[in-house]
């Protein structure tokens, strides 16, 4: 549970600045991602917030040791040259090579051992980077994405550094398009509809400031969560089952529907929850876990669930 808990608050993080934009100007796919990441030939040096990274060429043997990054390398076409993945990576169904790596306490020798030309991190456990700098392997760190440009930017990053880059830049501008479509369904005038989104059954939220808080607030709901969050909480509070029960939140989102088995029913059996609006009119959602705390492109699909059942509540 508390893994669980730390991985899901390190992944779904704050998105703060991209996604008024979206509301506010019904950016569609012909808007440029090109703004996001330059078309960059090998050899090649990538400048991140996170540092260079130098290519002499594509790389042949990639490793991911994020969730995300996994998902956006397949995403991009670049799959075939991806050699081992994370623990976590579950997505693509089908197509992921069957060397896992712990990305919480990497073997380094192992790694090493596999002769990647360039291995994807989310964090730098151990002083990883450094490790495998020293063995010469191109490393490529991509943090949690703060906003949906992060994402783009990510996606694009990754399509110049495995030679993908046109089909990364497709990726890009589809899920851009897909979330101001999104978007613009919300009616202009509609009823505050009140929102709880539950990241593990005691009670871990998140507020309007993380990644998922503003796709939230983007379809015009309120959060319950930002009354009583605090700047200790970085945007993840954990709230009081009374608060929650006062709130009455008119929607429940379940973030832990794999991980917790957690579903309508478990949350009417908690003790007060069965008269909170959301549960006396069954507007308890769940969400699959791992698209609920990943940045990359499933993001839309994410963006498309929360859309089709606030509607639902909006009576669209």
């Amino acid at each position: 549970m508390q893994r669980h808990r730390i991985r899901t608050a390190s992944l779904v993080v704050a998105i703060a600045l991209a996604l008024g934009a979206l509301a506010t100007s019904g950016a569609s796919s012909a808007s440029a991602a090109s703004d996001f990441a330059p078309r960059l030939h090998f050899p090649m040096t990538i400048s991140t917030p996170a540092g260079k990274i130098h290519l002499a060429r594509a790389p042949k043997r990639i490793i991911s040791l994020s969730p995300a990054a996994t998902e956006i390398l397949y995403a991009i076409g670049a799959g075939p040259q991806v050699v081992a993945v994370d623990k976590d990576s579950n997505f693509p169904k089908t197509g992921l090579p069957k060397v896992r790596f712990d990305a919480f306490n990497p073997n380094v020798e192992a790694i090493v051992a596999m002769r990647p030309s360039l291995v994807v991190v989310s964090y730098n456990p151990n002083n990883l980077e450094a490790q495998l700098a020293s063995a010469g392997i191109a490393v490529m760190e991509q943090d949690a994405a703060a906003t949906l440009r992060d994402t783009y930017q990510q996606i694009t990053w990754l399509g110049d550094a495995t030679g993908h880059y046109s089909r990364s830049l497709l990726v890009a501008e589809n899920v851009k398009a897909e979330i101001a479509k999104d978007v613009a369904k919300v009616p202009a005038h509609h009823p505050a509809v009140s929102v709880y989104f539950e990241l593990d059954p005691s009670l871990y939220s998140a507020t309007s400031q993380t990644y998922v808080g503003q796709l939230l607030k983007s379809l015009g709901v309120t959060n319950i969560a930002d009354a009583v969050a605090s700047p200790l909480d970085y945007g993840y509070p954990q709230l009081s089952a009374e608060y929650v029960v006062k709130a009455n939140p008119k929607v429940i989102f379940l973030a832990d529907t794999v991980c917790c088995a957690q579903s309508y029913s478990t949350v009417k059996k908690r003790p007060g929850f069965s008269i909170i609006a959301a549960v006396r009119n069954r507007h308890v959602f769940g969400l699959n876990d791992d698209i609920a705390s990943r940045w990359g492109p499933r993001v839309a699909v994410l963006m498309d669930e929360l859309t089709a059942d606030v509607l639902r509540v909006y009576g669209k």
